[in-house]
C-alpha cells in the first residue's frame, strides 16, 4: 500500500489519483494516517465483496442452485 503526505497528494493530486488506481493509497498528516484513497472499483469490489459474503452467511444459493431448485419445484408441479 503507498504512502503520501496530505502535502504531497495535494501538490501532485494528478499523480496522486494516478497512484489510488493501482493500489490504495494511505494520507499521512504529521506523521500519522489520517485516511485512504481508493479507486472506485476498488471500492466497488469492497462493498459487492461484503454483499456476497453477507449473502452466503444468509442462505443465499447461487444461479445455478437456484436454477435446479426452480426446475425440482416446477417438475413436481407435473
Amino acid at each position: 500500500m503507498k504512502t503520501m503526505t496530505a502535502a504531497q497528494a495535494k501538490n501532485a493530486f494528478g499523480q496522486f489519483l494516478d497512484a489510488a488506481q493501482r493500489e490504495p493509497v494511505v494520507v499521512t498528516k504529521n506523521d500519522r494516517p489520517v485516511g485512504v484513497f481508493l479507486s472506485m472499483q476498488d471500492l466497488e469490489d469492497t462493498i459487492w465483496g461484503e454483499q456476497a459474503l453477507r449473502a452466503h452467511a444468509e442462505g443465499y444459493v447461487g444461479p445455478e442452485a437456484s436454477r435446479k431448485l426452480m426446475d425440482r419445484l416446477l417438475n413436481a408441479a407435473d
